[in-house]
């Protein structure tokens, strides 16, 4: 997999050119010198938040006076790195390198987590008396980048849950509600789609992020939660998961939906939906906007709706992926540091924030904003998160080329959806692409 070897390459250029922070996760509130500060001192605070918009970048300038306002003795040096993703890391490795890197960062990384760029904040987490506010199962879900399942290295602000789009005027004209079972799924796709007009049951992503969006179909089809048994091998390949991906690519595309999904991305996906040419999409929360407008904020048109039950009778999302904000472990003043975390996770810049994302916050208290719990779809976030019913599988995020398998697979989906490959050996080529990726994570464990 040449992607995934590229990732290796990259990963050891920047552990290499990064070493200097191996073994400095532990200490605490000291500087380059090991000097200890005193934590009223003047301090700055700097923090490089990736993908911002004019928009965004005002939010950010508000929290930056908020924090002098709060903390007369902090100055926080906000940074809003505007561009693609790709390009904030790209100047992150080069300030990592340089020794010029920011105390906080907002864009969570694996690899970061190994060549101990990020501090582990247990101490501080488990010590501060407002941790209880904090979502836990966001909680739990950023230490799986820890090899030990325990370390904190992202204190996480907010989530996307992952959702069905459905047009509910659509179904109510055939008599349906909307599904929540994978037979009923299949079936409103069937009595939805009216090829001579154009219209289509379903818009299948089978573009770029297609294996992101079939992958966490296929477990909230099969029920399973783990992606290794207790020998690394991968579920992935699981009996269900064939089943579905015959059901959903194999017997659904091209009849009951579009034959031009074979190349759609989230843009041409939404524009289905949105322009009446299909009745069922998948996307997260962040899509709400985009929904809200183009319906005119007429409800009765269109709904978010939590995934059908799997075929052992209960929900499963895909582990929420973690987020968060992480502190460079050679910070100067990690109490300082802290505190600026602190505060991004109170209940007033937190429900700010969230409500410019369309994000799910962290902080428990903010989420039962009315714009979060009575809000017609992002109640379903909410619901998502706080539902004991609702199961999350253990998604791998923390593997370094776990997203690179991903784009591997795209054309194999293509593949399987053209009658050139079948799910079973789709499914086994992903399965022997994370194992070996699991096998040699924690080979380098050892090392």
């Amino acid at each position: 997999m040449k992607l995934k070897k590229l990732s290796a390459l990259l990963l050891t250029t920047v552990i290499a050119s990064t070493a200097l922070f191996t073994g400095c996760g532990n200490t605490k509130n000291s500087g380059s010198n090991g000097e200890t500060q005193n934590p009223n001192d003047p301090a700055t605070v700097t923090f490089w938040a990736a993908s911002v918009t004019q928009e965004r970048q005002e939010f950010f300038d508000w929290f930056a006076k908020y924090v002098h306002e709060v903390y007369p003795n902090i100055t926080l040096d906000m940074l809003g790195v505007p561009g693609n993703l790709t390009d904030y890391r790209q100047k992150l490795d080069v300030a990592i390198q340089a020794g010029t890197a920011p105390d906080i960062t907002n864009d969570f990384r694996p690899e970061l987590v190994t060549n101990g760029y990020y501090q582990n904040m247990n101490d501080y987490f488990n010590n501060w008396s407002d941790k209880g506010l904090i979502n836990e199962q966001l909680i739990k879900s950023n230490k799986t980048y820890d090899p030990n399942g325990t370390g904190l290295y992202a204190l996480p602000y907010s989530s996307q849950t992952w959702n069905m789009w459905v047009r509910t005027d659509w179904l109510n004209a055939i008599n349906m509600k909307v599904p929540t079972n994978w037979p009923d799924f299949f079936t409103a796709v069937q009595k939805l789609t009216d090829k001579k007009s154009d219209k289509y049951g379903l818009a299948i992503r089978g573009g770029g992020g297609s294996a992101n969006t079939l992958e966490m179909l296929m477990y909230a089809y099969s029920g399973v939660t783990n992606y290794f048994d207790a020998n690394g091998k991968s579920t992935i390949n699981n009996a269900k998961n064939v089943e579905f991906v015959q059901k959903y690519l194999v017997d659904t595309y091209n009849t009951y939906t579009s034959q031009d999904d074979l190349t759609k991305g989230w843009a041409e996906l939404a524009n289905a939906f949105q322009s009446g040419k299909a009745g069922i999409v998948v996307h997260n929360l962040g899509s709400a906007k985009s929904m809200v407008t183009a319906f005119q904020s007429d409800y009765s048109k269109f709904q978010a709706a939590v995934f059908p039950a799997s075929v052992q009778g209960y929900v499963v999302h895909a582990g929420l992926m973690p987020l968060g904000l992480s502190m460079n472990s050679q910070s100067k003043n990690k109490d300082a540091v802290w505190k600026v975390m602190q505060l991004y996770l109170s209940k007033e810049v937190n429900t700010k924030y969230c409500q410019l994302y369309g994000e799910i916050p962290a902080n428990t208290e903010a989420a039962k904003d009315s714009f979060f719990s009575d809000s017609p779809y992002m109640s379903v976030g909410v619901k998502i998160e706080t539902d004991k019913t609702i199961k999350f599988n253990d998604t791998p995020y923390y593997l370094p080329t776990y997203s690179n398998i991903q784009a591997d697979m795209e054309a194999n989906i293509q593949s399987v959806m053209a009658g050139k490959m079948t799910p079973q050996k789709l499914l086994d080529n992903w399965a022997a692409a994370l194992e070996e990726a699991n096998s040699e994570y924690h080979s380098s464990l050892k090392k």
